[in-house]
């Protein structure tokens, strides 16, 4: 064996996984596109009844009762996390990941509520650099990504939103002054701990993967201005499940 070769297979522990829980890994149909979804956008989706939990695959797998290829499950945090949780939700058949999380602003004229459509981040996580793609910027898949802006734009409801590169870093509160003022000259409009682990095994496996991004917190010389406190964030919660929802019937 090649001392680069990996010991472990992703698709043997996944269907380990399923079998020992009584599920057929070759009877079942797995959706080909999983929304990632932070944990009050989770609950939202939850709280509408409008999926049933179907599999113990990359967590609690839930599937759309009118769509039975699309689901969603609650996204792990961290790129560490959320790569492992990409490998496993791939290993068992899916085809198109798409994480919808919480950012902060880098850009000044951003607010909170806001929502960012990503093409792709710049990389601040050892994640990459594991899979072999030890590269300044980790792309999103643009076809996809142009998809959610399709989605978004046909919404029928105003959604604010901007497209762009982000920055992902796997240690949210060790963000310096110094990086803040790189990245945001470099352009990325946010930041946030999850799109390069999630881009890099998407491109590893040949999945498709983008990310949306909603602004909790906007970063400036003169404040840090914080979102959970009015309804701008949980008004842009809902209108992103309800887009989400209404994009499965169609």
């Amino acid at each position: 064996m090649n001392r680069n070769d990996t010991l472990t297979d992703p698709v043997k522990l996944v269907q380990t996984e399923l079998k020992n829980k009584g599920f057929d890994p070759d009877k079942i149909k797995i959706p080909q596109r999983i929304y990632l979804l932070a944990d009050s956008i989770y609950d939202e989706m939850t709280a509408r009844n409008v999926g049933e939990y179907k599999f113990p695959l990359g967590g609690r797998l839930y599937v759309f009762h009118e769509n039975n290829e699309v689901g969603f499950v609650k996204g792990h945090m961290c790129s560490p996390a959320i790569a492992t949780q990409a490998e496993d939700l791939i290993a068992g058949g899916a085809k198109e990941l798409v994480h919808i999380g919480f950012a902060g602003g880098l850009q000044t004229d951003l607010n909170p509520g806001e929502v960012v459509l990503t093409d792709g981040a710049f990389n601040d996580t050892a994640v990459a650099r594991l899979y072999g793609f030890d590269f300044e910027k980790i792309n999103a898949s643009s076809a996809l990504t142009d998809e959610m802006e399709k989605m978004i734009k046909n919404a029928g409801v105003n959604i604010p939103y901007r497209r762009g590169i982000h920055w992902t870093t796997d240690a949210g509160y060790r963000e310096t002054w110094g990086q803040v003022l790189d990245y945001r000259k470099k352009g990325a409009l946010c930041v946030e701990m999850e799109g390069v682990g999630l881009f890099t095994v998407a491109n590893y496996r040949n999945c498709r993967a983008t990310g949306i991004y909603i602004i909790s917190d906007v970063l400036t010389e003169e404040e840090w201005k914080l979102g959970w406190e009015g309804s701008e964030i949980n008004n842009t919660v809902k209108k992103i499940v309800d887009l989400v929802i209404k994009s499965v019937t169609l």
